[in-house]
């Protein structure tokens, strides 16, 4: 019978691993710089991403470990949100949005691949979301479209008078940070449940 997949947490300086049946604490762990209290999370198979205070973890989903960080430099401290294009890409990337900046990671090291600095201030919440070869992101009452294989910006829109806020997008068919992470989950219990299943048979 396959393992049921933790419930992960992110809250303070820690990154959790939670039973969603009986709501015990399977590991947790300290991540080495403090800061503000959100902590962003997202699945890619065996692998957790953890975005804090400027600052991205990767870490092993088994049991926690720290694999990588990177701490951002010159990008500021702030929230950090995630992306990832694990399902739609050959050369798969991690993405982020944190103060005024966007960038894209390669997710086994960490390494920054390109980065882009929003023409226009406003809050440090920079939400993210992917449909195919573009990435757009929400940020102190714009909206812009890049290009994620560059980072270079498409368009931008001024959402006149929307006022200078937290931009937060959604779009059919489109992976946000939640659903992108939502959709990494699924296909890796998908596969651990076969690997159950082929071993229990043989």
């Amino acid at each position: 019978m396959a393992t049921q997949s933790p419930l992960y947490i992110g809250t303070g300086r820690f990154v959790a691993a939670i039973h969603p049946q009986t709501g015990e604490e399977r590991w947790r762990t300290k991540l080495p710089h403090g800061g503000g209290s959100i902590v962003t999370t997202l699945i890619a198979k065996d692998t957790l991403f953890a975005g804090h205070w400027g600052h991205v973890y990767c870490l092993d989903r088994r049991d926690g470990e720290l694999i990588w960080a990177n701490d951002l430099p010159r990008m500021g401290h702030h929230p950090v949100m995630l992306a990832a294009d694990f399902a739609m890409a050959r050369q798969p990337k991690l993405y982020i949005g944190t103060s005024r900046f966007v960038a894209a990671l390669d997710p086994q090291t960490g390494e920054e691949i390109w980065r882009v600095k929003l023409p226009h201030s406003g809050s440090p919440i920079v939400s993210l979301i992917l449909e195919k070869n573009s990435l757009f992101a929400g940020h102190g009452g714009y909206l812009y479209r890049l290009d994620k294989r560059t980072g270079s910006i498409v368009w931008e829109n001024g959402l006149r008078r929307m006022g200078y806020h937290p931009v937060l997008p959604a779009m059919e068919g489109a992976a946000s940070s939640s659903a992108a992470a939502a959709a990494a989950g699924h296909r890796a219990e998908q596969q651990r449940r076969a690997a159950a299943t082929a071993a229990a048979a043989s």
